[in-house]
This record gives C-alpha cells, structure tokens and sequence, in this order.
C-alpha cells in the first residue's frame, strides 16, 4: 500500500510527539506537557498532517490560516515539515507539502507562505523547488 498521508487524529499524540522531539532535536515533547495538539486539533485554524508508513508515523506537517486586512481571502502559512531522516529524497516532504497546498486552496485561502530556518538550507530548496519564492525576513522575539 505505501506511504499514506492524512489528517492527524487523537490516536496520532504519543508518535507524533516523539517526531516532535527528533525535529527539535531533544526530548521535549514526550512528557506531554509542553504542546498544544488538542487545541490545534480542535481549532478550525490550524491543521496536522501526518506521513505514515505500515502503522508508523514518519513525517508530519502542520498550517495555519488567517486573515490580514491586505488580502480578500484567507491565508496560510506553513509552521512545521518533518520527515524521518530515512524516509527523506523519496519525495515525501513534497507529498506532505502537496496535501496541505490542497487543503489550503479548498479552504479558501489565497497564498500559502512558508517560513524556514536561516540554516535548514533543504527546505528552503524544497520550497523553491514546489514554486515557492522568497518573500522578506522573518524576525523572531520572546514574550515572557
């Protein structure tokens, strides 16, 4: 059957939070006390995909929309891509990217931007590859 993508689920939380602690490089999330899955699953503003192979998560990707005053319609931006480091140059972060591009358009929104991190230099190549373009700086600053 291969890999299939789909929409995160309930069950999905203990996995998905150990992917969480391999893309952020430590055991973080396993706890269970620092996400938020269950609101970003009950919100109708961000979304979870997931990558799984034979029962086994190995990849996820996450958006949100929102509205701002310059566009007519929605937008949406993807926070996270995460694939296992076996499963990579199988094409699957654009399958993931795909069906989240496919999500976004049903929902209405107009643009879909993508923010990455100034040395994750594969998925900036990955973007330009799926017809992304760069678009300004982004800057980043602690609130509490």
């Amino acid at each position: 059957m291969g890999i299939v993508i789909r929409e995160a689920g309930e069950g999905d939380y203990k996995n998905l939070m150990k992917l969480y602690d391999e893309f952020v490089e430590e055991d973080r999330y396993s706890t269970g006390k620092e996400d938020s899955f269950q609101e970003v699953l009950a919100s109708t503003e961000n979304f979870i995909s997931v990558a799984e192979d034979k029962g086994k998560l190995v990849g996820f990707v996450t958006f949100s929309m929102r509205w701002v005053v310059r566009y007519p319609t929605p937008i949406a931006e993807m926070d996270e891509l995460y694939v296992k480091p076996e499963y990579r140059r199988q094409g699957l972060g654009s399958k993931l990217v795909e069906a989240i591009l496919k999500k976004a358009a049903e929902l209405g929104c107009s643009r879909m931007f993508i923010d990455t991190h100034i040395k994750h230099e594969a998925a900036q190549k990955l973007s330009e590859k799926m017809g992304f373009t760069h678009y300004g700086h982004h800057f980043v600053r602690d609130l509490g």
